[in-house]
């Protein structure tokens, strides 16, 4: 009898760890796709898959999903540490009706340590497919999710974000850091990039050479709890606001230096409420309808003499002297 147990817990173990094997060697550290490709494929350079989705379940944590050839990929929703990476040719996604990138790091186990996102070469288009042609369907280009249990990085690189009927980019977690370099949000329904702590924890962004410009509300809006930093960027264009500050629960602030912020429908800059500071430096503020600089319900802007402001514009309520 104990021989007979002794066999069934050995054949127990082995198939386990047959499975187990099986399933490490389901995943790679990096995974193709290619607009000819087939998700039923294993995702390897010699035979990739199709979609960002097919690809990503066949992906190890912190690995890497490159694009071979150019296609249009679909949405995905990453849960884990990951590069995807289109850089090397054409590779799009056509968000028609739903979210192009969400981002939701929901491994607490320990295995997933680094949680970092990067997205780096990336067209994300928002618009409407047959029977909603030339409207804008598409939710969000990225939505770094509210429901994140971590503080996930999130690094966005030679990205076009277009035509969505929200933010291009909503950084809505509970902390965290956003970097974005070298890229384009425009043409969006609400702003291009909007940051909005979902907790008691801080929402980092910076922002370097990247355009937020043609979106129907704002360029950059933040609001609770977020410090960011817009450097060498614009935010023209705008129906609304360039860039606006409108934290009303806790406090944000927004340094923006040599930046171009210009013909905007409303408000170069404004800073709402009390909680609210923005400090400009070496920018190019000029045509903006109502405001180059525009204050409200006790918000701050804080300029160094380095600013170019035409008019009309309010003057700034504070100034300071770099260090």
């Amino acid at each position: 009898m104990s021989k007979t147990r002794f066999t069934f817990n050995m054949l127990v173990v082995c198939t386990l760890l047959v499975f187990g094997a099986s399933l490490a060697n389901a995943q790679a550290t990096r995974t193709w796709v290619s607009g000819v490709g087939d998700d039923v494929n294993p995702c390897s350079r010699t035979a990739p898959c199709k979609t960002f989705a097919g690809a990503i379940s066949k992906t190890f944590i912190n690995g890497e999903i490159d694009v071979l050839d150019p296609g249009s990929f679909g949405g995905l929703t990453i849960t884990k540490s990951l590069t995807v990476d289109g850089s090397r040719t054409f590779a799009g996604i056509l968000a028609s009706g739903f979210t192009g990138f969400t981002i939701n790091l929901t491994d607490m186990s320990g295995n997933d340590p680094n949680k970092v996102v990067r997205l780096r070469g990336i067209s994300v288009n928002g618009a409407g497919a047959s029977g909603t042609i030339g409207t804008r369907t598409g939710i969000r280009g990225i939505n770094i999710s509210s429901s994140n249990p971590a503080q996930p990085r999130v690094i966005l690189e030679d990205m076009i974000i277009d035509g969505f009927a929200n933010e291009g980019v909503l950084f809505a977690s509970n902390g965290g850091n956003l970097t974005i370099n070298n890229s384009q949000i425009r043409n969006n329904g609400t702003a291009g990039v909007r940051a909005d702590s979902a907790g008691a924890n801080t929402n980092f962004v910076t922002i370097t050479n990247t355009r937020l410009d043609q979106n129907v509300q704002e360029g950059l809006r933040v609001e609770d709890r977020v410090k960011a930093t817009m450097t060498g960027s614009s935010a023209s264009s705008n129906g609304l606001n360039g860039v606006t500050n409108i934290s009303s629960t806790a406090a944000s602030e927004v340094n923006v230096d040599s930046s171009t912020i210009a013909n905007n429908g409303q408000n170069g800059v404004i800073s709402v409420n009390a909680t609210s500071t923005i400090r400009i430096s070496g920018n190019e503020i000029t045509n903006n309808v109502t405001n180059g600089l525009s204050l409200s319900g006790g918000g701050f802007i804080c300029s160094n003499t380095q600013n170019h402001i035409t008019t009309p514009t309010q003057a700034s309520n504070c100034a300071f002297t770099d260090q």
